[in-house]
């Protein structure tokens, strides 16, 4: 079957390597025009206007990095030679836990610490490997090719400023900016869609360890939520870590934080990040990147039980997309382009079946973390507001604050399951609804007010803009 897929992000270059090594014909339809790097390194200055995120901080999860190891082990192996590293849960624990015994099934809870830019430059030496696999860039498409009948219409394939590519299927992997309902529209079919708004846009910069300067902890990750800021701390390849800071989209103080000694100023006011950040550990190797815009959304493909479109396919965030700071977009991404290709492996001789065989799948592996994501955002939302929230939302937001986090501090059990949740291994409410881990959970949340409360994990936020202002006048 030939396959065309327009956008070679993550999802683009995941679903041509999972299809190609299918037996499918695939061709891969960049719109930048991006010659192969040299290094990881000069991968960091890639041309991606049309993918501005790639040079934000990124998660690579540990549903990820299982698929990695399981269906594409030589892809995973380039990502450690090429400076990626893998971050286990067991050595992610904190002193406080004394029970680190081993369980079935910890050999999967494994984050993959890497940059973006290095993620795709590895997936595009892959395809280049693939040889059923064809990667043109610098193409731009203009349309689809449909045949309408009694039916919905069937899309035989895509139009570009540099000709018409036929296919058996056409895939949408352009990410977050998709043009697909305009596109759609254009070929007689209506595709609905529900989305939110996050309520945050979020900065981010590159540091680089010193020579001979050890990380100065073992997380993959560090983050915090101070209530007027959000912040995360994210380990790369080749010795790079990323510092990002979302603030809610009316906060006009924060928005000074978008010059870079003010940004730096703002990294050493929190005291997570400056121990990250000092001259003596690291040296920034890159601006202060400004993304802004982010909403939770999904396409339904398939109405009253009948598909909008045969023989057009949208994967990652061109179908479904959840707030980026949640870190789950190239994951999710990743997964769906698999996904696809097993659907097409078995459900691919008819397209309607596929359309429906895919459209199941999407809602049962993708949306439940929209849901998740799009709820999380509205409650943070209403805070930011200073809102009154309901009842339920007040009793889970202390739950998971005074509960969830301070027992997986000392349960090794709710260490797991956390860490399950957050890397896309579990359904979001598997954690809330084990008996087991919710006994824990709630013991500690009922010691909540004799509990000695936590070191904070920044400045108040008048401390904090004083600080920020005093750096940098």
């Amino acid at each position: 079957m030939r396959v065309a897929i327009v956008g070679a992000g993550v999802a683009g270059l995941a679903s041509a390597l999972a299809l190609a090594r299918d037996g499918h014909d695939v061709v891969l339809l960049e719109r930048d025009a991006t010659p192969l790097p040299e290094t990881p390194d000069e991968a960091f200055d890639w041309k991606r206007r049309g993918a501005p995120q790639v040079r934000h901080s990124h998660a690579f999860l540990a549903r990820m990095r299982n698929l990695l190891r399981d269906r594409l082990p030589d892809v995973r192996d380039e990502l450690l030679a090429s400076g990626a590293t893998e971050v286990a849960w067991a050595e992610m624990l904190p002193d406080t836990i004394e029970d680190r015994s081993p369980q079935p099934g910890d050999e999967d809870l494994v984050m993959l610490c890497c940059r973006r830019t290095t993620f795709e430059w590895v997936l595009r030496h892959a395809i280049l490997r693939t040889e059923r696999a064809d990667l043109r860039d610098g193409v731009t498409v203009t349309g689809l090719i449909s045949q309408n009948g009694s039916g919905p219409p069937r899309v035989t394939g895509v139009r570009t400023k540099d000709g018409d590519v036929e296919a058996d299927v056409v895939m949408d992997a352009t990410g977050r900016p998709s043009r697909l309902p305009e596109l759609l529209r254009e070929a007689g079919a209506n595709l609905e869609e529900t989305k939110s708004g996050t309520g945050i846009v979020y900065l981010s910069r590159f540091y680089r360890l010193r020579e001979g300067v050890e990380p100065p902890n073992a997380q993959a990750f560090t983050g915090a939520d101070l209530g007027y800021l959000k912040f995360a701390v994210f380990r790369g390849d080749n010795r790079s870590f990323s510092v990002t800071l979302a603030y809610a989209t009316g906060d006009t103080d924060m928005r000074a934080l978008r010059d870079a000694g003010r940004f730096d100023a703002a990294t050493n006011a929190i005291p997570a990040i400056r121990d990250w950040v000092c001259p003596e550990v690291s040296d920034s190797i890159s601006g202060v990147q400004y993304m802004g815009g982010l909403i939770n959304r999904v396409r339904h493909f398939v109405v009253d039980g009948e598909p909008v479109v045969l023989g057009l396919h949208a994967v990652g965030d061109a179908s479904v997309c959840t707030n980026p700071l949640y870190g789950r977009g190239c994951s999710l991404g990743m997964v769906h382009g698999v996904l696809f290709a097993d659907t097409l492996a078995t459900d691919g001789g008819d397209p309607r079946s596929l359309a429906l065989a895919f459209d199941e799948a999407t809602q049962r592996e993708l949306v439940p973390w929209y849901v998740a994501s799009k709820q999380q955002d509205k409650v943070s939302m209403a805070v930011q507001r200073g809102e009154e929230l309901s009842e339920f939302d007040t009793f889970v937001r202390s739950l998971v604050t005074d509960g969830v986090f301070p027992a997986s501090r000392h349960s090794a059990a709710v260490s797991r399951a956390w860490f399950r949740t957050f890397n896309l291994l579990t359904t979001p409410d598997a954690l809330m609804t084990d008996p087991d881990v919710m006994r824990i959970v709630m013991e500690a949340w009922n010691e909540r007010e004799t509990r000695e409360p936590p070191e904070p994990m920044g400045p108040p936020r008048e401390e904090f803009l004083a600080a920020v202002t005093k750096e940098t006048t």
